[in-house]
């Protein structure tokens, strides 16, 4: 009986002994006569020889009855300590079931969601474990603190954990899942196990992002079955908000309106679309909406929407973020988006320069703090304030008013300075460094390069170029000057450049912001790390002996687009991404406290604590607006966070590129099918052993057998009842079985 195979090998010998037992008693029982000859003894023999042929058959029947009674009562008490099945093998299993509970499990499907429909198949699969199997769950989200320790034989533990859990808002990592799986069927106590690996996914492009190769799980020493569920039937077209961009004038003023720009991009599906926009916000006087729609095929399309707030008071200043959401579709999570507003306070500029009065208003000798000032402020009255400040006269109290930076004598800034400085940046404040005009040695450039990090490789020496050369007319497009892309192509060839400082940035290339003609840089830009602010460098001076810039057209919307920008990117530097430990850069700030999108609180939905360093307790683990809270419970200021873009998809990867990708693990099975409503039987199918419970057909059998033996020994015995005693037969005394 090949296909049995017992949970005890001491139950299966008890279960041999038991079988003899009726065998030991047929033989020891039989009677022992002690032969004597008389004188009838031939006739006695000759009547026993002819039956006694047929009494052997039915002892012998009889007697197989009896074992194989013993037998099917036997399996039938021990059918519940194998599980309640007798399996077609008894192979023991180790099953880890790998679930994605990533950003696009999300999606919304005719029954539910696509991570629902993965915690039913995984638990479908447990339960399809008999005792001695042993199973572990690992999540694609949380892989890294997943436990790596041997998986379990307690079946309903996993089961409990599956219990109660949601998808996350973050990034599925199978890679990392995978590696857990490895650990887990690598640990002793799989030996001589069969190891599976069950992927339940819906397998949307946003968990299996760029398709990048997985480890190969299955070795000759140790094959491993790796088994994934189909993917689900898509329900409906879906449409997700990509980017919130705010649209300003530098410098106009607290009374100037507010512009946000919400880009729409279509995440699956072709046809026609419409969808409203709403935005919000805790300043502002209403919710705004707005319609949009997409024709069939386009991909992407943005509207404009004029904000209204509330009257300007302390409190409202701190808490100028938006969310911008649209119509519920497949994918909830992608459907809104915050940001945080920049400041309308008007915008402050330091320039740092030594003053001289050398020029005696001959335009050709202007210092270059005059020229910066002038095309900052270039009409009365001002919208941007601009104040010129003497290098020793830069201390904390002028860097802390100012949202922009301007050195124009970086030889005279101290090391002391400089420090002070990467602080200002590391706040959001934007620091701009011009070459010294008046020295051909630029000993600054080691100073600067170490107060903020720049992995640039900065010459210590300026040099005239054999022949002027323009700004080249075509400009990075995703460059710090990106508003000025439509001025720059007919604006940048009038500039001319004379002298440069030489810096290789090709450690960074996406430093260059605006480049020659030669592809040699002429701004470059820098964020230190774990600042909201900026650095940039120009590799000319903004004077006429270096280059015409001062006298061109392009100079005033160069430097207004400067600062202005500045100001968008450190409020935009206050948007973090789902899944990250942020670094809070204000001081005092003690957590960060969720809001809805007009800013009332959302009960029972837990703060964030921050560290004294500023860096949060935890990860973010939703998308929306937070607080910052300071130790005496006022809010300091917003923060968003927001989903990564590329891992709420769930735009259709076609089948063909799933099952290459997943080959790479080894060989794949994949298990469905699935239907329109998704009834989640994909486990029974991959269940590698079919069983059936037989239990109580062997408790029948063993009833049957046990009347079938008391008819057979009662009809094989032969016995004739005994007369009572005065009970006498008319021809005289009953003689019984001979006697007399």
């Amino acid at each position: 009986m090949s296909w049995l195979n017992f949970a005890s090998p001491g139950l299966a010998v008890a279960a041999g002994v038991a079988t003899t037992i009726p065998v030991a008693i047929h033989l020891l029982m039989r009677r022992r006569r002690k032969s004597v000859e008389w004188a009838a003894m031939d006739l006695l023999r000759e009547a026993l020889r002819r039956v006694e042929r047929k009494r052997r058959v039915e002892r012998w029947l009889l007697l197989a009855v009896r074992c194989l009674l013993v037998v099917c009562a036997g399996l039938a008490i021990a059918a519940p300590f194998l599980g309640s099945n007798i399996a077609t093998t008894r192979v023991a299993r180790t099953l880890v079931i790998v679930v994605d509970d990533s950003a696009s499990a999300n999606e919304r499907l005719s029954s539910g969601t696509a991570f629902e429909r993965s915690i039913t198949i995984a638990r479908t699969a447990i339960s399809e474990l008999v005792p001695g199997d042993r199973v572990s769950v690992v999540l694609s989200s949380r892989a890294a603190i997943s436990s790596r320790e041997a998986a379990s034989l307690d079946h309903q533990g996993a089961v409990r954990r599956l219990t109660g859990l949601a998808a996350t808002e973050t990034s599925g990592d199978l890679s990392a899942a995978l590696e857990v799986a490895t650990a887990i069927l690598g640990h002793e106590e799989s030996n001589g196990t069969q190891r599976e690996v069950l992927i339940c996914s819906g397998f949307r492009a946003g968990f299996v992002g760029a398709l990048t190769p997985l480890q190969k799980l299955s070795t000759s020493e140790t094959p491993v079955i790796v088994r994934a569920t189909t993917e689900p039937i898509a329900d409906g077209m879906n449409l997700r908000i990509s980017a919130v961009d705010i649209d300003r004038i530098a410098g106009s003023g607290t009374g100037s309106p507010v512009v946000v720009r919400v880009v729409v991009t279509r995440d699956r599906g072709d046809g026609a679309l419409r969808t409203t926009i709403r935005v919000n916000g805790p300043t502002l006087t209403a919710p705004i909406e707005r319609a949009i729609e997409l024709n069939a095929g386009e991909r992407e399309r943005a509207v404009s929407v004029a904000l209204t707030e509330r009257p300007k008071n302390p409190s409202a200043t701190v808490r100028r973020a938006v969310v911008a959401s649209i119509s519920v579709d497949a994918q909830p999570v992608d459907d809104s988006r915050a940001t945080v507003l920049a400041s309308t306070d008007r915008l402050r500029v330091v320039v740092v320069d030594r003053r001289t009065f050398e020029a005696n208003g001959a335009i050709d000798r202007l210092p270059a703090g005059d020229w910066i000032a002038r095309a900052l402020a270039p009409s009365d009255p001002a919208l941007i304030d601009v104040a010129m400040t003497d290098p020793a006269a830069l201390d904390s109290r002028s860097i802390a008013t100012a949202d922009t930076i301007v050195i124009a004598q970086p030889q005279l800034v101290s090391v002391q300075q400089w420090t002070s400085l990467n602080a200002f940046v590391t706040r959001g404040g934007v620091v701009v460094v011009l070459p010294t005009a008046g020295e051909q040695i630029q000993a600054w450039t080691g100073q600067f390069a170490n107060a903020f990090a720049v992995p640039w490789k900065i010459s210590l020496e300026a040099r005239d170029l054999p022949a002027p050369l323009a700004l080249a007319t075509e400009q990075p497009g995703a460059s710090y000057f990106a508003a000025l892309s439509g001025e720059l192509t007919q604006l940048s060839p009038t500039v001319e450049v004379f002298r440069t400082l030489a810096v290789d940035a090709s450690m960074d290339p996406g430093a260059t912001q605006l480049s020659l003609q030669s592809g040699a840089p002429f701004v470059l830009s820098w964020r230190p790390v774990n600042a909201r602010g900026t650095v940039l460098l120009f590799t000319s001076a903004i004077e006429l002996s270096w280059t015409t810039l001062p006298l061109k057209p392009l100079m005033v919307p160069l430097w207004q687009e400067l600062v202005a920008e500045g100001r968008r990117r450190a409020s935009a530097a206050q948007v973090v991404v789902v899944g990250t430990q942020p670094n809070v850069d204000r001081a005092g700030i003690i957590e960060l406290r969720p809001v809805a999108a007009d800013g009332d609180a959302m009960p029972g939905v837990h703060s964030i604590a921050v560290g004294p360093g500023g860096r949060t307790a935890t990860a973010i683990d939703h998308a929306g607006m937070l607080e910052m809270v300071d130790g005496s419970g006022h809010v300091q200021g917003m923060m968003a966070a927001v989903i990564d873009d590329g891992a709420s998809s769930v735009a259709i990867i076609e089948h063909d590129r799933l099952r290459n990708w997943l080959a790479t693990t080894g060989e794949t099975e994949w298990v469905g099918p699935e239907t329109d409503n998704t009834q989640h039987t994909a486990a029974t199918a991959m269940a590698p052993r079919q069983s059936s419970g037989i239990a109580p057909a062997l408790l029948v059998i063993a009833v049957l057998l046990a009347v079938i033996e008391a008819f057979l020994a009662r009809r094989f015995s032969y016995a004739v009842g005994i007369a009572a005693p005065n009970t006498t037969h008319k021809y005289g005394p009953r003689v019984v079985n001979g006697g007399l």
